[in-house]
């Protein structure tokens, strides 16, 4: 395991606290932008832990603001089985891009819900 972010106050991006795993796996994100707006987004997730998780978004979100995300599992927990982990939370930090086209790195803290779903209870993201 990995140090990771601390998810309760402050930076999210120095100093981390929280322990969990540097994962480099494709996602979907949807949520709303900072004007209502629904998005659906395809990055991969970056960090996770049992309290949040950091990655790459190209559309623009606020803080506070709830997202959705539908992280592909790895072939080898499903024993042949496409499994997608769907799970909830708060974005608690934005770091902006440098460029204006790059990707600000967004930090969520996780619901204690989730749902893992099979390539058969309905397509990734839904």
């Amino acid at each position: 395991m990995l140090s990771g972010p601390s998810w309760r106050s402050g930076s999210y991006r120095r100093q981390p606290t929280d322990r969990g795993f540097k994962l480099a796996l494709p996602m979907v994100v949807e949520g709303p932008d900072p004007g209502g707006e629904l998005f659906r987004e395809k990055t991969t997730l970056a960090f996770m832990s049992h309290q949040g998780a950091l990655f790459p978004l190209r559309n623009p979100v606020a803080l506070g603001s709830r997202l959705k995300l539908a992280i592909a599992l790895p072939p080898k927990l499903g024993e042949g089985r496409n499994l997608t982990l769907v799970v909830k939370g708060t974005i608690v930090d934005i770091d902006a891009g440098q460029d204006g086209g790059a990707s600000s790195q967004v930090a969520i803290r996780l619901e204690s819900r989730y749902v893992i779903q099979t390539e058969a209870s309905g397509p990734a993201g839904a």
